[in-house]
């Protein structure tokens, strides 16, 4: 029995989403895909997408790859990512792709990296420097 391939696009490559970047496409076994990002920042992760030789595009550009995408990754912490996203999809006449949602990225990052947890897209500064800490203390810093 093969395993499918999923095509996949993450939009936000901030602290979250650089992560998911980072385990998704180190994993040459995964059938995880990654053909684009969106990320209009300077981030640590977009510079990764680069190097790796993955396309960074727009919203408009993620639209525009068709079924070529069969999920996208919202990562940016913004609702209304995913319901513009949303609606450019329709308007496009593309019902084979799909924004998922939030807890999706963690069931499939529980699957692949069952002994680590990715950090709340929405966490407090609270939250984020806590994960920071357990990150450390992971690396024995």
């Amino acid at each position: 029995m093969s395993i499918d391939t999923h095509n996949v696009a993450i939009v936000g490559l901030g602290r979250v989403g650089s992560i998911f970047l980072q385990k998704i496409s180190d994993d040459s076994d995964a059938c995880l895909r990654i053909k684009c990002v969106v990320e209009i920042g300077d981030t640590p992760g977009k510079k990764l997408a680069l190097e790796k030789g993955i396309p960074v595009v727009s919203l408009d550009g993620v639209v525009e790859m068709g079924t070529d995408v069969d999920v996208i990754f919202n990562f940016t912490g913004d609702p209304n990512v995913t319901k513009s996203l949303n609606q450019k999809l329709e308007e496009s006449c593309n019902r084979h792709t799909k924004v998922s949602q939030d807890r999706v990225a963690r069931l499939i990052w529980s699957l692949i990296e069952p002994e680590d947890s990715l950090p709340e897209v929405n966490a407090t500064k609270y939250q984020a420097y806590a994960d920071m800490v357990l990150e450390r203390q992971k690396k024995g810093k």
